[in-house]
């Protein structure tokens, strides 16, 4: 049997260009029909599906439900508590790994009732519509891409789509999905909404909160403010850290403290979102605050660090710089634009298919927009066609390239 590292190898080592400067592709989505495409956008951008609203989830899981299984593809749903029903389709039936991942996400952070206050809308090409860019005609875009995948890929490749309803605001059931998904993938396309000029993402920021409960001692700030220890003033102390490290950034951006202006801070508290390109100096960073706190501040200023989970950055690694060669050629293969390739800040699932080893490509998704704005986010729908073929033919390469 092939083994997974041998499979990576294999099947891998084979300015702004205006968004809407696609030549002619070589008729690769010949079943395209737009028309169909919006009507199907339409459904899904009417539903309401902020993180944690699951009837919202729950009925864009069941629509999809019903595509994958009227092409003939295997299934099943996983509730998420707290966030509603994840879906995993896939090709072939009792899948155990996936040679590929087409990643999306059906939650969205506009607010119920939005769907209804902003439906979709369409000029010039554009469209708007509450999460019509993050992430609803990525969605769409992956079913079109697997209605009709080229024969060889079907033939030779572990397909599965993964739809998580908690990207947007992540729980511990969602994470946990994720996370055991990410453990079987070799290779993940994640669909999130490609960037303005034919952006595409190879690696993100991973992302931490970090709570952090400093204790110190009351006093009167003008009698007695020497007997006093201020909690408040350990904070510049943690954030100093992030300076020792490159692209790393620590802000306190919740902080909760005091009683009075004329007592010295007894307590406070800082929650801290944490960010960084790899996991090595996540790791260092986190040792060197965690040192801090069992250390102390200053005389009688304890403290106490919480998180939730570790999480990693999506890296730009030898695996996935493969991966990216191979969607340039897919690109070149097509006469597309060839991609512009980015490092950006914020997180998506493809951090969580990194940390679990998978090559990963980012933004492969339909270009879109003014994320989370819900008066201005746009997809470009002159993007949509070119999108699937350019799905469809990455797949056909990796078939092409995965030994037998």
């Amino acid at each position: 049997m092939t083994t997974r590292r041998n499979f990576v190898s294999g099947c891998l080592a084979a300015s702004l260009t205006p968004s809407f400067a696609f030549a002619a592709a070589n008729g690769n989505a010949s079943d395209f029909d737009m028309k169909q495409y919006l009507n199907e956008l339409k459904e899904l951008v009417s539903i309401d599906s902020k993180s944690g609203h699951v009837e919202g989830a729950n009925k864009i899981a069941d629509i999809l439900e019903k595509r994958f299984k009227s092409i003939g593809w295997t299934v099943t749903t996983r509730d998420c508590a707290g966030r509603g029903k994840a879906l995993i389709a896939t090709n072939t039936p009792n899948q155990d790994h996936y040679d590929v991942v087409l990643s999306v996400h059906s939650d969205t952070v506009q607010p119920v009732g939005n769907a209804q206050k902003y439906p979709l809308t369409i000029k010039d090409n554009i469209a708007h519509g509450a999460g019509v860019a993050d992430d609803k005609s990525s969605l769409n875009a992956v079913w079109w891409i697997c209605k009709k995948i080229p024969p060889e890929a079907m033939k030779k490749l572990n397909i599965a789509v993964i739809v998580n309803p908690g990207e947007e605001s992540g729980s511990p059931a969602s994470r946990a999905f994720m996370d055991e998904q990410a453990k079987k993938t070799d290779i993940a396309l994640v669909y999130e909404p490609g960037r303005p000029g034919n952006g595409f993402v190879r690696s993100r920021k991973g992302s931490m909160f970090l709570t952090i409960n400093f204790h110190g001692r009351p006093a009167h700030a003008g009698n007695n403010p020497q007997d006093g220890r201020n909690a408040i003033e350990a904070i510049p102390e943690i954030k100093a850290i992030a300076s020792e490290y490159k692209d790393v950034t620590l802000n306190a951006d919740v902080v909760k403290g005091g009683t009075t202006p004329n007592t010295i801070a007894e307590d406070a508290t800082v929650v801290f979102d944490f960010r960084f390109f790899n996991d090595q100096t996540r790791d260092a960073v986190l040792d060197k605050i965690e040192a801090l706190c069992k250390r102390g501040f200053a005389p009688d200023v304890t403290s106490e660090l919480k998180y939730v989970a570790k999480s990693s950055a999506l890296s730009h690694t030898e695996k996935s710089q493969k991966l990216i060669e191979l969607v340039d050629q897919a690109s070149k293969d097509l006469n597309q634009p060839a991609p512009k390739w980015m490092d950006v800040g914020g997180a998506s699932d493809g951090n969580r298919f990194s940390g679990g080893g998978a090559a990963v490509a980012c933004a492969m998704g339909v270009v879109g927009g003014d994320l989370h704005n819900p008066k201005k986010e746009w997809s470009d729908l002159s993007t949509v066609k070119p999108r699937i073929e350019l799905g469809r033919k990455v797949l056909e390469l990796i078939a092409k390239n995965k030994a037998n």
